[in-house]
């Protein structure tokens, strides 16, 4: 063989060579809404400490630029921090409220962050303004950025649809196995955007309950927030709740806790509103023990669409060493209460769920 021949040889097989170790590593990008310093923080602990364990993962920060939240320190954050792996990005583009279902100036954007990841994540924050989903405004009902409420629902909506427009075609049509999670805040937008309305205040139109004290004697499983915290303003007690849920046979989250060995996980809540009305092809996966608050949704259409009303995703969860005080005078571990509850595999295994559907994503989409 001729030299020249020798060297297109070479050079093929160089390639060839090249093109195998690209498939062995495989570059994944998750969005994240609504990056504060916590939930990066959060996040980035989980991937270290493989609670996320996905190879080659990129972070990526998405927020709506017309947003009230100022997210100075979490730029600030990622820079002093050397987070390489995570970035932040600005989405431009006005929603109003009248085009959150429908295309607007941020649908070129939603379809861009679709097109180029394979994960959305939908965090927590406060109450949705309720003309969003219809209904007049509890004095209860606490509204804090509208912006960032009509940027999250309509990208929501863009994703899966729903029925205030039902000619709409989501974009997860063209991505049947995308993978979104959405915790809290981002389940009760995820059910506003399929069509479905909120149930205000859980204490007062549940339970019949006006005062913190009043909930604050309710059984713990009925409790969705800490009810002591707002009476002891400056103590810096722990806002939240931990809680069992009833999972529904045959859901996603029955899979998760049957791997688990625990049949009514405790969770983590930290919230007064829940879903009123289901939204359009919803099915309820999860509720409270007494059935009254559904605990999570999965999408019928888009299989790996889910939310729950709890929080899996504070890492203080998975860290022994994090203690939190309840009511003065007392402190415990999160870590400790979740595992002498046989519950924090549950926790564990829905992270090692999502990270294999995340790794083989690419295959499938």
């Amino acid at each position: 063989m001729s030299t020249s021949g020798l060297r297109i040889k070479f050079r093929l097989f160089s390639i060839f060579v090249i093109f195998i170790a690209l498939q062995g590593y495989s570059q994944h990008r998750l969005v994240l809404l609504h990056p504060t310093v916590s939930n990066i923080e959060s996040m980035e602990w989980m991937v270290e400490n493989k609670v996320i364990d996905i190879p080659g993962v990129e972070l990526l920060g998405v927020c709506s630029a017309n947003e009230a939240y100022d997210y100075t320190e979490s730029e600030n954050y990622i820079r002093e921090h050397h987070l390489d792996n995570y970035k932040l990005q600005k989405i431009e583009g006005v929603i109003q409220p009248q085009e959150i279902y429908r295309e607007n100036s941020c649908t070129k954007a939603f379809r861009k962050l679709v097109d180029e990841s394979d994960a959305i994540l939908f965090f927590g924050g406060p109450d949705i303004p309720a003309a969003v989903y219809g209904e007049k405004q509890n004095l209860l009902t606490l509204v804090t950025d509208p912006s960032r409420h009509y940027f999250e629902t309509s990208f929501f909506f863009h994703l899966t649809g729903g029925s205030r427009n039902p000619d709409f075609k989501p974009l997860l049509t063209g991505h049947p196995n995308f993978i979104v999670r959405a915790f809290c805040l981002g389940m009760q937008t995820m059910n506003v955007a399929a069509g479905g309305t909120l149930l205000q205040d859980i204490p007062t139109e549940c339970y019949q309950k006006n005062t913190l004290e009043e909930t604050a004697l309710l059984p713990a499983n009925n409790q969705h927030r800490s009810s002591v915290e707002p009476l002891y303003p400056l103590s810096d007690l722990f806002a939240g709740s931990f809680h069992q849920v009833k999972l529904t046979k045959g859901g996603y989250l029955e899979e998760i806790a049957e791997k688990s060995g625990v049949n009514f996980p405790l969770v983590l809540s930290a919230h007064h509103q829940a879903v009123g009305k289901k939204g359009a092809n919803l099915n309820v996966i999860a509720t409270s023990m007494d059935g009254k608050i559904v605990e999570g949704l999965q999408h019928s259409q888009f299989k790996n669409v889910i939310g729950v009303q709890f929080h899996p995703e504070p890492a203080s969860l998975y860290k022994p060493e994090t203690r939190f005080t309840p009511v003065p005078g007392t402190s415990f571990s999160p870590n400790e209460l979740l595992k002498q509850s046989n519950s924090l595999n549950f926790h564990l295994n829905f992270w090692r769920d999502f990270s294999g559907q995340v790794e083989k994503s690419k295959r499938l989409n």
